[in-house]
């Protein structure tokens, strides 16, 4: 009984550490390089860019790259933010799997 105990709290620690990772991978900000407007241009939060459609263009003075950095930080953005939607469903996976492993554990005979 107390291996299965330790597999519920290894399990639900996991899952809070994919969510954790998930909820930073959606609002970091993303950065491009080699951009007119320096080294190291940041792009607007992974989440803003794919639910809200942001719009990535430069603000102030139009760059003449513009449409190029706001096409990168839009690639940018949707990657990561793939990435973070794969840890978040990793995270409810790994929760439902330490429920589920807990209800089983308690129904069986002697449980």
């Amino acid at each position: 009984m107390r291996a299965i105990q330790y597999l519920t709290w290894a399990l639900v620690a996991l899952a809070a550490a994919l969510a954790v990772t998930a909820i930073v991978l959606a609002v970091d900000n993303p950065e491009i390089s080699g951009t007119t407007r320096g080294d190291s241009y940041p792009c607007l939060a992974p989440w803003d860019t794919v639910l809200n459609d942001a719009d990535n263009y430069p603000g102030g003075e139009p760059p003449t790259d513009g449409d190029d950095i706001e096409a990168r930080c839009e690639a940018a953005g949707r990657e990561r933010f793939g990435y973070a939607v794969g840890f978040g469903v990793g995270a409810v996976v790994l929760v439902g799997s330490a429920v589920a492993v807990t209800w089983v554990e308690d129904r069986r005979p002697g449980g």
